[in-house]
């Protein structure tokens, strides 16, 4: 099995127990977080202090989500809608935030797991959107959301995009 190369910077234990400085410094220049493995597996993530009270600012800023299940939609017009309410034009959000937010609409995708979020910005950077399809059948018709944007290059994390339009469509297969 091939190991998948990271594409945020990496450090080991042994390293940040040698100078921590070097592993912030690492992450003020990357411009993210610095992920820190111990024996091959992740044991935590390092970031500055100005990237931590950005994540903080913008958790504050999000609009809290309704704990109720979605209410259900008779057409993809309505679906829309409420996508639409939720995952804003113009705005900026994580790959995560999106992924999850699209997850709770009952979306997929194939970008799961420690590489997910590298994924979707490579997906992003490549075709100019995120593709995802809806778990269950619509009408016996599989529907795809496509959700166009572009990498945020104003922010300091690399994995910020702003969605620019998300698209529904039905396909037959």
């Amino acid at each position: 099995m091939e190991l998948k190369k990271l594409e945020v910077p990496t450090t080991s234990i042994t390293e940040v127990k040698k100078s921590p400085m070097d592993v912030f410094n690492q992450a003020r220049e990357a411009g993210t977080a610095v992920y820190v493995f111990n024996r091959e597996k992740v044991a935590g993530v390092m970031l500055t202090q100005e990237q931590y009270e950005t994540l903080l600012q913008e958790l504050n800023k999000r609009p809290e989500q309704p704990e109720a299940d979605l209410p259900t939609v008779d057409g993809l017009d309505d679906f829309l809608g409420m996508m639409h309410n939720t995952l804003i034009t113009g705005s900026t959000i994580t790959a995560k935030n999106l992924d999850e937010r699209m997850v709770a609409f009952g979306f997929i995708t194939r970008k799961t797991g420690f590489g997910g979020v590298v994924d979707m910005i490579n997906e992003l950077k490549e075709s100019g959107k995120i593709a995802y399809r809806l778990r269950k059948k619509h009408n016996d018709k599989t529907v795809i959301a496509e959700v166009i944007g572009e990498q945020d290059s104003t922010s300091t994390l690399f994995d910020k995009l702003i969605i620019k339009k998300i698209y529904l469509k039905e396909i037959e297969e």
